[in-house]
C-alpha cells in the first residue's frame, strides 16, 4: 500500500512537470508582451505554475481533511462521554493535516516571492532590496494574498499539531478556508474588469467547494480502503459533502470561465478550462457511483490545472474596461429613481447563494418536523423566510446595485443587513428548529451532538455576553467609517462581502440574547435585555450626527475615480447617508422594543400560569410559607 501511494505520486509529479513544461512553452512569452512587462527566463516560468499546483493541492488536503475530521470520520466527537475529544481515526487525519498545512505555507510563501519577480520583472535582483521588495508587496495584490495565505496555513499547521479537541479542530476550519479563499479573491479574476464582481464570488465558491471536496473524499477513500470502523457512515456522509460540492465547483468554475475566456475558447487558456470542467465533471459522475479514491483523483488532476491556467493570459484580461466596470465590476444605468432602485440588480452570488442555502435548510428541517406530525410556529418560518428574501433584495436588487458606488445608498445597505435582517432572522429560531429536527443519539455522533458542544462553547459565551456583543456591534460603525478601513476596503469587491457579511454577524450576535427564539449561551433577564438594547440607541443616534456633522468625504478618492454625474457633492451624499443612518437605524431598534416587550409580557403570563397549577396542587404551600415569614418577621419588631 505504502509502495503504490509513493508510485502514484512519483508518476502524478511527473506528469505535472511534463504539463507544465509544454505548456509554458506553448504560451511563450505573449503573455507578458500583451501585459507590456518583461518576460522572465523559462525556470522561473515553470517554477511559478508548479509551486501553485503544490498549494492548490495542500489547500484541499489541508481543508477537506479537516472537514473529514470533525463531520465525517466517526468519533467519541462532542457528544459522547462528554470530553469533545477526537476519535483516534479523526486525531490522526488532524495531524495529517498539519503536516500538509504546513507544506502549505512553505509553499505559498515560495510564491509570494515568486510572483513578487514575475511582477517586477522577472529580475530576482528586488529580493536584495528590502524596500523595494516591500512596496511591490504592498502594490501587487496576488502576492499579499499569497502572503495571508502562508500566515493562516502556518495557524492551521500549530493548531493541527497541538490540538486533542474537536472544537478546536472546528475552529481551524476558519483560518484554513481563508487561506483558500484570499489567493482566489486578489488573483486574477478580480482584475477582468467588467463582471468580475460575479467572477470573483464564483471563484471563492468553486474554490472552497473543490478544496472540501478533494480532502474528505481522499480522507473518506483511505478510511473506507483500509476497512476501519463506521464504513457505511463515513461513505454516505462522504456522499453528503460530494452532492453539494461537485455541482458548485462545476457552477461556479462554468462562471469564471465565461468571464475570464470570454471569446477565447480556441485559446490555449480556453482548452486549460474546458479541459478542467471536463475533469470536474468526470468525477462528479465517478462520485455518483460511489467510487471515493477515483472520485478524489480525477478532482486533484482538476485542481493541478489551476497551475497550468497560471502560466498563460486570460484573454477577457485583455478587454477593454471602464472606469466603473474596473471599479464595481459593472455599469450602473444612470441616476437612481425609486424604480430603479427597487427594481431586480446586479446578482451577488456569494450572498445569494447563502440566502437561498439558509432558507432551504431551515424549510427542510420543518419539512422533517411535518412528516413526524410535529407542529413548528409559521410566524418562526414567515421571520426567517423573510429575512432571507430581505437579504436578496438588499444585496441583489438596484439599492444593492447602487450600493457599490454611493455612500448614501450603503448607508442603507449597511442598515438593513446589521439590523433589520438578523431581527427576522433571531425571531425564526434556527437553532431550536435544528435541535428537534435532527435525529438525537446517533452513533457515532452527527450534526446534533455537533450543534450542541458549538453552542456551548466558550467562545459562543465569549461572543453572546452582552458587553462583548454592544461593543462590537456598535464599535463596527465607528471603527469602520471613522477610521482609515473603509475607504481601503472601497475598491475591492472581496471586502464590500466580507463587510456585508459582518453586519449581518454582528447585528445577529447582538440581537440573538435580546429577542431571539433560540437559547442563548448567556440567557439574559428580560430587564436586562432591555437595557442592553437601550445602551445601544444614544450610540447609534451619535454616529449618525456625526456623519451628518462630518466636514471630510470618507472614501473620497473611490468615489471621484468613479465620477458619477449624478452625484455632484460628495459630502452632501456623505450627509445624506448620515441621515439614513440615524432615522432609519432607529426604526428597527423600536420594533425591537415592542418585539421584546411583548415576549415579556408572554414570559410573566407563563409564569404565572405556572406558579397557579403549583399552587392547586399544594394547596397554597409557597403562599403560605411567605405569609408565615412576613408574620414572624413583624413579631420579631415588636
Amino acid at each position: 500500500m505504502v509502495a503504490r501511494r509513493f508510485l502514484t505520486t512519483g508518476v502524478g509529479f511527473v506528469l505535472a512537470v511534463v504539463a507544465v513544461v509544454l505548456t509554458v512553452r506553448g504560451v511563450g512569452e505573449a503573455p507578458f508582451r500583451a501585459l507590456g512587462v518583461s518576460t522572465p527566463d523559462e525556470g522561473l516560468r515553470i517554477a511559478t505554475p508548479l509551486v501553485r499546483m503544490v498549494v492548490a493541492l495542500a489547500a484541499g488536503f489541508t481543508l477537506g481533511g479537516l472537514v473529514a475530521a470533525v463531520g465525517v470520520l466517526p468519533g467519541r466527537g462532542p457528544g459522547d462521554k462528554g470530553d469533545g475529544r477526537l476519535s483516534p481515526h479523526a486525531f490522526v487525519a488532524v495531524r495529517r493535516v498539519g503536516l500538509v498545512a504546513a507544506l502549505w505555507a512553505v509553499a505559498a510563501s515560495g510564491l509570494v516571492v515568486l510572483a513578487v519577480i514575475v511582477g517586477t520583472g522577472g529580475s530576482a535582483r528586488v529580493l536584495s532590496l528590502p524596500g523595494a521588495f516591500l512596496a511591490s508587496l504592498g502594490a501587487l495584490e496576488e502576492p499579499a494574498g499569497f502572503l495571508v495565505s502562508a500566515v493562516a496555513a502556518a495557524v492551521v499547521a500549530v493548531m493541527c499539531r497541538v490540538t486533542f479537541s474537536w472544537r478546536t479542530a472546528v475552529g481551524a476550519l476558519a483560518p484554513a478556508a481563508l487561506a483558500v479563499v484570499a489567493p482566489v479573491a486578489t488573483g486574477v479574476v478580480a482584475s477582468v474588469g467588467g463582471g468580475h464582481d460575479i467572477a470573483t464570488d464564483a471563484a471563492v465558491l468553486a474554490a472552497l467547494a473543490l478544496a472540501a471536496w478533494l480532502g474528505v473524499t481522499a480522507t473518506a477513500g483511505a478510511h473506507v480502503a483500509a476497512g476501519r470502523p463506521h464504513v457505511d457512515v463515513v461513505r454516505r456522509r462522504a456522499r453528503r459533502v460530494g452532492h453539494v460540492c461537485g455541482p458548485v465547483a462545476l457552477a461556479g468554475l462554468a462562471i469564471v470561465a465565461v468571464y475570464l475566456v470570454r471569446d477565447g475558447w480556441a485559446t490555449l487558456y480556453g482548452a486549460l478550462a474546458l479541459t478542467q470542467l471536463a475533469l470536474v465533471l468526470v468525477a462528479f459522475l465517478l462520485h455518483l457511483r460511489g467510487l471515493l479514491l477515483p472520485t478524489a483523483g480525477a478532482v486533484a488532476a482538476a485542481t493541478a490545472v489551476n497551475g497550468l491556467l497560471a502560466a498563460g493570459l486570460p484573454p477577457g484580461l485583455l478587454r477593454p474596461a471602464s472606469a466603473q466596470e474596473t471599479l464595481l465590476g459593472f455599469e450602473l444605468p444612470g441616476p437612481p429613481t425609486v424604480l430603479t432602485l427597487l427594481a431586480p440588480g446586479r446578482f451577488s452570488v456569494l450572498l445569494d447563494v447563502l440566502a437561498l442555502a439558509l432558507a432551504g435548510l431551515y424549510l427542510a428541517g420543518v419539512l422533517r418536523l411535518r412528516r413526524r406530525g410535529d407542529a413548528w410556529p409559521p410566524g418562526r418560518t414567515a421571520a426567517w423566510l423573510g429575512g432571507c428574501v430581505l437579504l436578496v433584495w438588499t444585496t441583489s436588487s438596484g439599492f444593492g446595485e447602487y450600493a457599490m458606488a454611493m455612500f448614501s445608498v450603503h448607508m442603507g445597505t449597511h442598515m438593513l443587513l446589521s439590523m433589520l435582517v438578523p431581527i427576522l432572522l433571531v425571531l425564526g429560531g434556527p437553532v431550536t428548529l435544528a435541535l428537534r429536527a435532527l435525529p438525537s443519539g446517533e452513533d457515532p455522533s452527527g450534526p446534533r451532538d455537533w450543534l450542541l458542544s458549538l453552542i456551548g462553547s466558550p467562545v459562543s459565551r465569549f461572543l453572546t455576553h452582552p458587553v462583548v456583543s454592544l461593543v462590537v456591534f456598535v464599535g463596527s460603525f465607528y471603527a469602520l467609517y471613522f477610521s482609515p478601513i473603509y475607504a481601503a476596503a472601497l475598491p475591492y469587491h472581496w471586502a464590500h462581502q466580507l463587510m456585508y457579511l459582518h453586519f449581518m454577524a454582528t447585528g445577529y450576535l447582538f440581537f440573538w440574547p435580546i429577542i431571539g427564539v433560540d437559547h442563548s449561551p448567556r440567557p439574559l433577564p428580560h430587564v436586562a435585555r432591555l437595557a442592553l438594547l437601550l445602551a445601544s440607541m444614544p450610540f447609534h443616534a451619535f454616529f449618525g450626527v456625526a456623519l451628518l456633522g462630518a466636514d471630510t468625504v470618507i472614501g473620497q478618492r473611490f468615489y471621484a475615480d468613479l465620477s458619477l454625474p449624478w452625484v455632484t457633492d460628495l459630502l452632501r451624499d456623505q450627509s445624506l447617508g448620515g441621515g439614513i443612518a440615524w432615522a432609519a437605524g432607529e426604526v428597527p431598534l423600536v420594533v425591537v422594543i415592542v418585539a421584546l416587550l411583548v415576549q415579556w409580557s408572554r414570559h410573566d403570563k407563563v409564569e404565572g400560569e405556572r406558579h397557579d397549577r403549583r399552587a392547586d396542587r399544594d394547596g397554597g404551600a409557597e403562599l403560605s410559607a411567605y405569609n408565615a415569614m412576613l408574620a414572624d418577621l413583624a413579631r420579631s419588631r415588636r
